[in-house]
């Protein structure tokens, strides 16, 4: 057994993957499951004993386009399933700590912050000069709530 990708049609992988799974069952070809992961978008994942019974399945079905020629691996899959961690709620006035780059280590107050972005406007604190940065959102940490 082994996993076959079919490319179909955007946004129409519920529609395909019910109709392979009938159409898998009325030709009683050699087909175990068919996948759809929610955050992979014209793909479906198919379980078969090999990639002629896949092809025979979605031959003539609307929206399926084709099957990917090689075998793909459960890791690769199992990637797109995790669970992506939710970065931490940074607000204006918040105090973060700096995690990647020259300015690593040093502490900064939050002036703006652009989530459509994914970036943060900072003022760096306990420098002579006081210095506004733009860095991404993944690369702060939050310390403190600015008291005031």
């Amino acid at each position: 057994m082994a996993i076959y990708v079919v490319t179909v049609t955007s946004g129409r992988e519920d529609i395909v993957a019910e109709i392979l799974a009938e159409e898998a069952k009325r030709k009683k070809l050699g087909i175990y499951s068919v996948t759809i992961l929610p955050n992979v978008r014209g793909f479906i994942f198919v379980e078969a004993e090999n990639q002629l019974e896949v092809s025979k399945a979605i031959f003539e079905l609307r929206y399926a386009k084709k099957v990917l020629p090689e075998e793909v691996d459960i890791k690769e899959i199992l990637q797109y399933m995790e669970e992506k961690v939710k970065p931490e709620e940074i607000n204006e006035g918040d105090v973060v700590e700096i995690l990647i780059g020259p300015l690593k280590g040093s502490k900064a107050k939050v002036l703006k912050v652009n989530q459509k972005k994914g970036e943060a406007m900072l003022e760096l604190i306990n420098v002579p000069v006081p210095i506004n940065i733009t860095v991404p959102i993944n690369n702060i940490r939050k310390t403190a709530k600015e008291e005031g």
